[in-house]
């Protein structure tokens, strides 16, 4: 008997080991799959990836998106491939995040794609959550919108503008630069995001760390009033509760402004702090293979970014250049970079809470 459970532990153990083997390749072996496929001729390519996700018939996507933005896209794919349903989870970023690495942990594979700041590269990377996936389209995004490695594959970013209420502030009056921000007259009437940390990494990326830092600390001493999300600082700039939001978004303030609330923005110079790229992941292990790779692929394709340019969205697409004075034109932005500032996360959000929000 005793023979018999020994035996059986020695079994138990191999299959163990076993387990812990298969799991790693069986990543490798979606990563390659899809590696092998995009190196194929264009419509050889597209016919074995429409092939397979005609198999899997479905993909789910984790959107860190407006809802009712996320449903166009949504519409957009599956009228060009109506064989296949977007199962989709709408939520913040972090929350998001937060459930992508739970999942991954418990080996509970359940998204395909997932979109949230690029900020985040690092850390899923590290987890093995994502994998490389080198899309020919790729060559069509703009520079800064794509990594060497092939994790980060930007669908947009979002400009962060000075937002003002036009009943309370002249045009004339309005900022136009950091240091504009520190004048005394703003004090204690200029609200902020209470996770803007990519204003911060843009600042110090632009100015140098030393200057960026001091300029950080005098905004900081200007009593900013935080609060939770762009969409509603917005809608309290617009009710008069604030002057002024200094890392409203683009998007934000052209809708707002074209529904006729009483807000106007700048751009501000010399450069546009643009909040951290929004890459769209591949799972590691995601169950529908196939469908990722068309989902991935709609999302940055034409198709895709001509939806989302309609959202207001400052996107990755080279061909999408806007005109006129509601779109970013030829200004200097500056993207946070995701290799900078991927490890230093955690001591970003420490500089910001700390020079900024004062904790």
């Amino acid at each position: 008997m005793r023979v018999i459970l020994i035996r059986c532990g020695l079994i138990l153990s191999c299959l163990v080991v076993l387990l812990m083997q298969v799991q790693p390749l069986a990543a490798q072996t979606d990563e390659k799959t899809l590696e092998e496929i995009n190196q194929l001729p264009e419509a050889e390519r597209q016919s074995r990836l429409v092939a397979g996700a005609k198999k899997e018939g479905a993909v789910t996507w984790y959107v860190a998106m407006n809802r009712v933005f996320a449903q166009e896209l949504i519409n957009g794919f599956e009228a060009q491939y109506p064989f296949l349903k977007v199962n989709a989870l709408t939520g913040g970023g972090g929350t998001l995040l937060n459930k992508v690495l739970t999942e991954h942990r418990a080996k509970s594979y359940i998204y395909d794609v997932f979109n949230t700041r690029s900020m985040t590269v690092n850390t899923l990377k590290k987890a093995g959550a994502i994998a490389r996936y080198r899309s020919p389209l790729r060559a069509s995004l703009r520079d800064g919108f794509a990594d060497k490695e092939g994790y980060v594959n930007g669908i947009f970013a979002t400009p962060l503008v000075y937002i003002y209420n036009t009943k309370l502030v002249n045009r004339k009056e309005a900022p136009t630069s950091v240091e504009d921000l520190t004048q005394p007259k703003w004090l204690g009437k200029m609200a902020v995001d209470d996770e803007s940390f990519d204003w911060l990494a843009a600042l110090m990326d632009y100015y140098g760390e030393a200057k960026g830092l001091e300029l950080a600390a005098k905004v900081g001493q200007q009593q900013l009033q935080p609060r939770r999300g762009s969409t509603l600082i917005t809608q309290l700039i617009a009710a008069g509760e604030f002057l002024l939001e200094i890392d409203g978004h683009h998007q934000e303030a052209i809708a707002k402004k074209k529904a006729g609330a009483p807000i106007d923005y700048v751009f501000p110079q010399p450069y546009v702090p643009v909040k951290s790229l929004v890459p769209i992941y591949v799972s590691s292990r995601p169950p529908h293979p196939h469908a990722a790779a068309l989902m991935a692929d709609f999302l940055m394709s034409k198709r895709g970014q001509d939806i989302m340019y309609g959202h207001g969205r400052w996107v990755g697409h080279k061909s999408i250049i806007g005109k006129g004075p509601d779109d970013i034109g030829d200004r200097k932005v500056v993207i946070p970079s995701p290799e900078k500032w991927g490890d230093r996360y955690q001591e970003l959000i420490g500089l910001f809470n700390k020079l900024i929000l004062r904790k």
